[in-house]
């Protein structure tokens, strides 16, 4: 990832075409619980080139996302009713669909409507409407929430950053997600590891590197070691909607300045081989070209037929001719994909599964895919093809 970015900024920076000439084309966008582009996403977060994302979601509009974007919005104005809402249906313990209807009944009657915030502040110690359990969860919530803003001006916003990761964020399971490690939360905040938390933290590098996106008073602040201040969170709170909105497919990234325009103009396209078709860009970045995830293995194949073909020769056929015509379709896609460049065709191969439960899927060691072009392989000592940039 780090080096397809790299490649994408090199050819950016001389000029020679617009980021929306360029395309990074992936079999999917999801496989299983991994975002074979996930970490092309944080690194391209990172170097300030915006990127659309057609054929799929990005990651910046995954759930744990929009969960981590509404708490950080909360910490910089608990009046925002939307953000609070969600954290209230999401994250806040012991508090199902009746208790949030009478946490939102309170005030209506009042000359002032109260904010959610404030309606849920009067529901922790109203122990007539809630019960204990749920005054209890709302109480943390609420005081994770204080304690945040109290530890303005004493902790980075990094610090704050991985805070809400180790209370909350790491807690949240995205949908059908599995967790490829069990992170507990009495881990130490420097031995988190999650993609998403790299995604977040290359955001607010970005946001370092953007000073007109700052605040004059926040600009002057701003530093990785510089103490958090509330300016600087709601530049970054800011900041993060901007970038999930412009992940949508509009084809160009908006800046927080209305008339400031964006280093790079147009966007990177993020995509799928589907989405692919009948397209064409300058330069073309193919991601993840190994077996099994470029082409995708046949997994039509159930254990029990497996079973059958050792003593049935006519299951057997019939296994091997549905898997010749999936490998057969699967070439038409990797045809499309390496024919979709005008000028440069990058292509990135993996020596190791990106994941480990892939090793313990896939038969065999990670390899490069069929469909590699012989005219872009080199045969090493251990006899393994690669791509040489």
């Amino acid at each position: 990832a780090a080096t397809i970015s790299s490649r994408i900024k090199a050819i950016l920076d001389k000029g020679d075409c617009l980021a929306s000439d360029i395309a990074v084309i992936s079999r999917c966008l999801n496989f299983g619980s991994y975002k074979p582009t996930g970490a092309i996403e944080t690194e391209l977060l990172r170097k300030g080139i915006p990127f659309v994302v057609r054929g799929g979601h990005s990651a910046l509009k995954s759930k744990r996302m929009q969960l981590f974007m509404a708490l950080v919005r909360i910490i910089a104005n608990p009046d925002d009713d939307i953000a609070a809402e969600y954290c209230l249906d999401e994250l806040v313990q012991n508090i199902g669909p009746v208790n949030s209807k009478k946490i939102r009944g309170l005030g209506k009657d009042k000359v002032r409507q109260l904010s959610l915030f404030e309606q849920m502040t009067h529901a922790s110690t109203n122990t007539s409407l809630l019960t204990k359990s749920a005054r209890t969860g709302l109480q943390a919530f609420l005081g994770d929430v204080e304690k945040w803003q109290q530890l303005m001006g004493d902790k980075t916003l990094e610090w704050i950053i991985k805070d809400i990761f180790a209370q909350y964020i790491l807690k949240v399971e995205e949908g059908d997600e599995d967790k490829d490690k069990d992170v507990g939360t009495s881990a130490k905040k420097g031995d988190i590891e999650d993609p998403l938390l790299d995604m977040v933290l290359a955001i607010l590098d970005s946001l370092y590197q953007t000073p007109e996106l700052l605040s004059a008073t926040a600009s002057a602040e701003a530093g990785n070691d510089s103490p958090c201040t509330m300016e600087l969170l709601q530049a970054y709170s800011s900041h993060l909607c901007l970038l999930s909105t412009a992940a949508e497919d509009k084809g160009k990234l908006k800046t927080a300045k209305d008339q400031k325009p964006a280093k790079y103009e147009g966007a990177v396209v993020i995509t799928t081989v589907h989405q692919a078709k009948g397209l064409e860009w300058q330069h073309v970045f193919l991601n993840h070209f190994i077996e099994n995830m470029f082409p995708m293995g046949y997994r039509g194949v159930s254990k029990a037929d497996k079973l059958r073909a050792m003593t049935d020769p006519v299951v057997g056929v019939q296994i091997a001719r549905a898997s010749a015509l999936h490998y057969r379709e699967e070439s038409r896609l990797g045809y499309v994909a390496i024919t979709r460049a005008k000028v440069g065709l990058y292509i990135s191969v993996l020596d190791t599964y990106p994941v480990f439960w892939m090793g313990k899927i896939f038969d065999g060691p990670c390899r490069a895919s069929r469909f590699l072009p012989d005219i872009m392989c080199t045969t090493t000592s251990s006899k393994k093809r690669r791509i040489g940039y």
